[in-house]
């Protein structure tokens, strides 16, 4: 094993409580993507079924099952036991019986197939190391015509060249253009593409409906 490897496995709960922290603090300036902005690029709507990958502590998630009401269906992931333990909780607690929490992977969403009518990833694409798996298997996840929101922040300074150096320091994040770019070859429609000030932005994009 390498040094490497050693320090992505002990430094990532480092990485998501600093994450954590950005993301709190960028809320209360507003300079992040709002709530209501995702669901309305993803135009989630009563009886719909939608998903999150790496919902943390769910609150997303739990905002759009208020949405899509008992009718619907959230599908809502994260990684790691104690990880999903939480989020397990978290949705116990909202007394909201139509979510259901999946246990993640790094390179698949583990939802059902062609489940989704819209899917979103918050602070959560720069941090995949093979973008490409999961994009696929997202795109398994979706319905035709279905739509993905990513949201993340753009890094401090140089752009990572390869995926897994995204979450290093001086290089946490991904541009949009790479977002973008990734989205494409994947296959996924453009939609829309939206910046929230100072790092963050969000862009949406859509499976085919051929």
């Amino acid at each position: 094993m390498t040094s490497t490897t050693l320090c992505r496995r002990a430094c990532f709960p480092l990485f998501v409580t600093l994450l954590v922290t950005v993301v709190a603090s960028a809320q209360r300036s507003g300079s992040t993507i709002a709530t209501e902005k995702i669901f309305e690029a993803l135009d989630v709507r009563e009886g719909q079924t939608v998903c999150e990958i790496g919902a943390g502590s769910g609150e997303l998630s739990i905002a759009a099952a208020r949405l899509v009401g008992t009718g619907g269906r959230v599908y809502t992931s994260e990684l790691g036991d104690d990880r999903v333990k939480t989020l397990k909780e978290r949705v116990a607690d909202s007394g909201l019986a139509h979510i259901t929490v999946v246990e993640g992977d790094p390179v698949k969403t583990n939802f059902p197939d062609a489940a989704c009518d819209g899917l979103f990833v918050r602070n959560v694409y720069h941090h995949f190391a093979d973008p490409a798996a999961m994009n696929a298997s997202i795109s398994t996840a979706l319905k035709a015509g279905g739509r993905l929101a990513i949201v993340d922040f753009s890094p401090p300074g140089k752009e990572a060249t390869s995926a897994p150096d995204r979450d290093n320091d001086g290089m946490h994040g991904v541009s949009a253009e790479a977002v973008s770019r990734e989205m494409k070859e994947a296959g996924f429609e453009p939609v829309a593409s939206e910046h929230g000030g100072q790092r963050w932005f969000m862009v949406v994009v859509a499976k085919s409906r051929l």
